[in-house]
């Protein structure tokens, strides 16, 4: 009977491991063939091997900004450039055309050229959680308006749904261009991140001219939302902004960048999807370096900013994160003939960061130590040729293997990260207080990382005792020696206006 009740659990560990998932390990890009232009076709980089794997293959039409799949395997399922869905065979799939509807789908995608609809980090595709071979793949639509001067906006978020058992594993679309919201400010900057609870994933859509920012969650039982988030930190641009959004591989922070408003860090609650201490860095190119992407290494520590020709590092657990930037490189001058300045950036499944050109040329610029500090990350301008152009946008991808928050309050479902994939959980929305209970009074205070804020103690009838300001210090030290015992009240109001932190302090002497 023991050995019976070992295996049954033995069995439900495996059911609640989740592989390490492979979603990300096939990648597509490239144009589509042409005889009369050189250098056209598809690149596929295959990263199941040791070394990345780089070949030509036949696409059915260009893949400039794209939503990519793999199975758990990393074998390539389906990919979008906007305008059509093709499988792994590279053929259209099933009612897999007409993506994005409306005249400027007519403009780009019905050409005869096989062209990208026009985004720049304007799609995502995602496993639909406990849906075994089914996907959703989210996108953004452009609007044009009747009137004139006509006025083009990014107003339409739709939500794309594909089943890949369909047709002997062929796919095809179930149901396409479901609209989710519309807003005329939105902006290209679409990607998403699992849930704490390591099973679903929060879609994140930012609103230009406002600090508004909508989350959808994508559940087993369907897709939840808007819920919006202010954060206290605005955009001024709407639509294409030529910038990029990214999350920490750990899921603890939210980056975007663009030229106009700077580098703007966030940290996130997985649990609650709430943007936490958001803090504005200068933007660190010139004010003809308007093009710009962003990554962060695998460890989380190090964030990556390309500016049109120059290449940034930071350090994200610096106290000062400004103030650790570190250039590590400025443009060559290359040719392959358009210049091979930065743009667009993504994390292999190596650990490696691969950079985009903006521009149609055979190469990427690669990082290949990104967790290194400054140039011993090991930047390399051109450094990988592929067979064939490609230009501007990554695939874009979130981190697949990221799982539960073992500990939190949202890991309540028994998922359990495989091996080497285990996040900590850390609340960057309290405040921890050590020793308590306290009996000497001295009492030392763990802030969440935001940008400074206003710390205070109550009594228990809520009448104040003592006040600080804090600028960016994580550790504060207070001094309650000459309160008598009792239980009180601890709350911190963070700078960025977000809901005041609080924590129950006990001194027993």
């Amino acid at each position: 009977m023991k050995y019976v009740l070992s295996l049954a659990l033995y069995f439900i560990f495996l059911i609640n491991t989740p592989a390490q998932e492979k979603l990300d390990y096939t990648w597509v890009m490239g144009y589509f063939p042409n005889d009369s232009i050189q250098g056209y076709g598809g690149t596929l980089i295959n990263f199941n091997n040791p070394e990345p794997l780089v070949s030509y293959i036949p696409i059915p039409f260009d893949v400039g900004a794209s939503a990519q799949i793999c199975d758990k395997t990393g074998d390539l399922l389906f990919y979008s450039n906007g305008c059509k869905i093709a499988n792994y065979q590279h053929q259209l799939i099933s009612n897999g055309d007409g993506i994005n509807p409306g005249v400027l789908h007519n403009e780009w995608c019905n050409t005869g050229d096989n062209l990208s609809y026009s985004t720049y980090q304007g799609m995502i595709a995602l496993p639909w959680p406990e849906r075994e071979g089914q996907y959703v793949m989210f996108h953004l639509g452009w609007f044009r308006t009747d009137t004139w001067p006509p006025r083009t906006s990014l107003r339409d978020f739709y939500f794309t749904r594909i089943d890949m058992t369909a047709n002997d594993g062929l796919g095809a679309v179930l149901e396409k261009n479901n609209l989710l919201l519309q807003d005329t400010n939105l902006v290209d900057n679409l990607t998403a991140v699992r849930h704490g609870n390591g099973r679903d994933w929060w879609i994140v859509e930012p609103s230009g001219k406002s600090d508004f920012i909508y989350l959808y969650l994508l559940t087993p039982y369907g897709i939840k939302g808007p819920f919006i988030e202010r954060t206290g930190l605005s955009m001024s641009t709407r639509g294409f902004n030529a910038g990029q959004v990214v999350f920490s591989p750990d899921g603890t922070k939210y980056v975007r960048v663009n030229a106009a408003d700077g580098v703007d860090i966030f940290c996130f609650d997985r649990c609650r999807g709430e943007f936490i201490c958001g803090e504005r860095l200068p933007f660190p190119g010139g004010e003809t370096d308007g093009i710009s992407g962003a990554a962060i290494s695998p460890s989380s520590r190090y964030l990556y900013i390309s500016a049109l020709t120059k290449m940034f590092q930071y350090d994200l657990w610096s106290k000062d994160v400004d103030a650790s930037k570190v250039l590590l490189g400025v443009y060559d001058g290359f040719g392959d003939p358009h210049s091979t300045v930065f743009f667009q950036q993504m994390l292999t499944p190596g650990g490696k960061i691969y950079i985009t050109v903006p521009n149609s040329t055979r190469y990427l610029h690669v990082i290949h130590q990104p967790d290194s500090a400054g140039i011993q990350c090991d930047f390399r301008q051109h450094d990988l040729k592929m067979p064939t152009k490609h230009g501007f946008c990554v695939p874009n991808f979130p981190h697949f293997r990221l799982y539960d928050l073992p500990g939190s309050p949202c890991d309540s479902l028994g998922i359990d990260a495989p091996e080497g994939y285990r996040v900590l959980w850390s609340p960057t929305d309290a405040i921890r207080l050590f020793p308590n209970p306290n009996v000497d009074g001295q009492v030392t205070v763990t802030l969440p990382p935001c940008a400074g804020g206003r710390l205070r103690i109550f009594n228990t009838a809520g009448a104040l005792l003592a006040a600080y300001t804090i600028d960016h210090d994580r550790l504060f030290r207070i001094d309650c020696s000459g309160f008598p015992n009792g239980v009180y009240i601890v709350s911190f109001a963070p700078a960025d206006g977000h809901r005041p932190l609080s924590a129950k302090l006990v001194l027993g002497r």
